[in-house]
């Protein structure tokens, strides 16, 4: 057996399923914005194929579903893309950046609760 291949870094199920969405929500993006279908589009095939295979049935609370997302959200997701990709992150580097300022939010509710009570 050889053993030349290069060594991965190994990630938990979580990682692997939160990378995978990330995957997933940008090739939808992708098809969006070329005009090839909508996300209203991808989530009625999502629907019916769900139907077809109920065992593979994921609860409908499992992942907020992109389309229920307002204008200004999808704006702010938007840039917040575009300054990924224009400083040229990975999806690694993005994904650990954004989890630190996930942290700094919880700190800041986490500080605001305190002085309010």
């Amino acid at each position: 057996m050889n053993d030349d291949r290069p060594k991965r870094e190994t990630i938990s199920l979580e990682e692997a399923t939160i990378s995978n969405m990330w995957e997933i929500a940008a090739i939808v993006e992708v098809l969006e914005r070329k005009g090839l279908c909508t996300k209203q589009d991808l989530f009625d095939i999502i629907s019916e194929f769900r139907k077809k295979t109920p065992r593979a049935k994921i609860p409908e609370t499992a992942f907020p579903e992109p389309y229920l997302l307002t204008e200004t959200e999808n704006k702010i997701i938007d840039d917040i893309l575009a300054l990924l990709n224009k400083n040229g992150l990975t999806s690694h580097q993005s994904l650990s950046l954004l989890e630190r300022l996930g942290g700094i939010i919880e700190m800041g509710q986490r500080l605001s609760k305190e002085t309010t009570h």
